[in-house]
C-alpha cells in the first residue's frame, strides 16, 4: 500500500470512529431528555344526591255556591250569584262572556275564606253586553288572582240563559 492509501484510509477510519462516536454521543443524550409522561386529570368533588316530593302551586278555584236568576212574567230582571273564594276582593275576577264586570258590583262578606255577592240587573248586564240579551245564553266566570304575579285560579263557570221577553224565548236560568 503506498503512502496516500494509507492516509486515505487512516482518514477514512477516523470518520468512522468519529460517526461512531457522534452517534453513541446522540443515542446518550437522546436516552436522558427528559419523555413527557401520561397524565389524568381528576377534579374533587363532593356530589349530594338528594330526592323528595313536591307539589306546583295552583291558585284555589272560586266555588260557586249559588246561581239565582229574577223574572217578572218571565222577563228576565237580572240574576245574583254568590261564590267564596280565600282571596280579598281585589284579587276577584267576575267576567260575563269575557267581559270584566267592576268589583265595585260586588260585595265582600266574611274574614276568609271571603263570600262574595253580585246582583246583576238586566240594566247593568245590557251596559255590560252589548249585544243584547233575547234568547241569549251566557258564560259566567269567577277567578281568582294570585297577588304580585300574573297567576289566576281556573275558572269556575256558570251558564246563563236569558229567554227574552215574557220568556217566549225559553226559560231564564243560571246553571
Amino acid at each position: 500500500m503506498s503512502g496516500q492509501e494509507r492516509s486515505r484510509a487512516r482518514g477514512a477510519g477516523r470518520r468512522r470512529m468519529l460517526a461512531g462516536v457522534l452517534g453513541l454521543s446522540m443515542l446518550a443524550v437522546g436516552g436522558t431528555v427528559a419523555t413527557v409522561q401520561p397524565t389524568e386529570a381528576r377534579f374533587t368533588d363532593t356530589e349530594f344526591v338528594a330526592s323528595g316530593t313536591f307539589t306546583a302551586f295552583t291558585v284555589p278555584v272560586p266555588a260557586i255556591t249559588g246561581c239565582t236568576v229574577s223574572s217578572v212574567l218571565g222577563t228576565f230582571t237580572g240574576f245574583t250569584i254568590t261564590w267564596t273564594s280565600p282571596y280579598l276582593l281585589a284579587q276577584q275576577r267576575f267576567t260575563i262572556n269575557d267581559v270584566v264586570v267592576p268589583n265595585s258590583n260586588v260585595t265582600q262578606s266574611g274574614t276568609g275564606p271571603y263570600t262574595y255577592t253580585s246582583t246583576i240587573s238586566s240594566s247593568l248586564l245590557g251596559t255590560l253586553l252589548t249585544g243584547g240579551l233575547l234568547g241569549a245564553s251566557n258564560t259566567i266566570r269567577v277567578q281568582a288572582l294570585l297577588s304580585g304575579t300574573t297567576w289566576t285560579s281556573a275558572a269556575a263557570t256558570r251558564t246563563l240563559s236569558v229567554g227574552g221577553l215574557l220568556g217566549l224565548g225559553g226559560n231564564n236560568t243560571c246553571t
